[in-house]
């Protein structure tokens, strides 16, 4: 079974969502007090009680535990049922990236409504900036959001506010660049981030 990441600012939500797939009796183990030679136990040991039986391990704050955190990937094959209850995650760390790269390992983000909120109008300002000219303005609104979200969702971003703007020229050439960075993202071996900026400076020289 995929060892499960339940993540973000609503705690609460996450906790619920990770009890919902262990059920009422499981293991809690802190993840600042792990070490790299504690890995194996957790994701491969068995229970002293009963040798055959399935663990059911809910893992807090691994994000908090690096050397560990960039490990986990290798422990994708656990025969353990593992639920990794955690804060907000890095998406633009190397580590990160491999875990949410992982086929294996299965995340979801649980957010507060207003974090929500806010986090949607930050996400729509650096197309906007472009599309107002200011491209520098862009990569700066860009840089405040990088470490809480991903690539792929300012791209989204910014081709369903240039979608709602198509009747326009301009619009419909920005369409093409968001849609060429797209392409660029989906790119093995680069930064996604790239095609992000360079889509934001072609919009903002726009005529």
């Amino acid at each position: 079974m995929p060892i499960k990441i339940f993540y973000g600012s609503d705690r609460i939500a996450a906790r619920k969502a990770a009890e919902r797939i262990l059920g009422k009796d499981y293991e809690v183990i802190e993840a600042e007090n792990l070490q790299l030679t504690d890995m194996d136990s957790v994701f491969r040991g068995a229970t002293i009680f009963d040798m055959g039986a399935e663990r059911k391990i809910l893992l807090k704050d691994l994000s908090a535990n690096k050397d560990c955190l960039e490990k986990l990937p290798e422990y994708a094959d656990t025969t353990n049922l593992v639920a990794i209850l955690d804060g907000k995650l890095s998406k633009t760390t190397a580590s990160v990236k491999a875990i949410f790269a992982c086929k294996e390992i299965e995340a979801k983000e649980f957010t507060l409504r207003e974090e929500l909120t806010r986090d949607k109008f930050e996400n729509l300002a650096p197309f906007q900036a472009a599309y107002a000219g200011r491209g520098g303005d862009a990569l700066r609104k860009l840089r405040l959001i990088k470490d809480r979200t991903a690539a792929p969702v300012i791209i989204g971003t910014m081709g369903s506010q240039a979608a709602k703007l198509l009747k326009e020229p301009k619009a419909q050439r920005a369409m093409k660049i968001i849609a060429k960075a797209d392409m660029m993202t989906k790119s093995t071996g680069i930064d996604m981030w790239m095609p992000v900026e360079w889509a934001l400076l072609e919009i903002a020289q726009l005529k």
